[in-house]
């Protein structure tokens, strides 16, 4: 069994999306948390990112910072960044430094197939 497992350099909770759509309109430049600003814009997730993570014939989960305690397998990675799971075994796909320097989900997505189909 594969996941792909999403952890935001983000809090859960709504009042806590409030917050991040506010930061995100008054300083985009600030905002801390690139796998968020790639994949959401002000009005949700894009559509983009939507249909090709519906192409990706595995589980999926998606994780906040605030969250972490609950998983065995993190070990501080810097955040945002994501991890893949085969049975059990964790390695980590995509590093923070990786999801940072993404331009646009057009890149991320170009650099999400390549870690998992080449």
């Amino acid at each position: 069994m594969k996941e792909l497992i999403f952890i935001y350099n983000a809090k859960s909770g709504l009042y806590q999306a409030a917050v991040d759509w506010t930061h995100k309109i008054i300083s985009p430049g600030t905002y801390e948390c690139s796998l968020c600003s790639l994949t959401y814009g002000n009005l949700g997730k894009y559509n983009k990112w939507s249909k090709f993570l519906e192409t990706i014939n595995m589980n999926k989960s998606f994780i906040y910072d605030d969250q972490l305690s609950d998983l065995d397998f993190y070990n501080n990675e810097s955040l945002p960044c994501i991890f893949l799971r085969k049975d059990n075994n964790y390695s980590l796909l995509l590093t923070s430094d990786e999801l940072n320097n993404s331009e646009n989900l057009d890149n991320l997505i170009d650099l999400i197939k390549k870690k998992l189909f080449n």
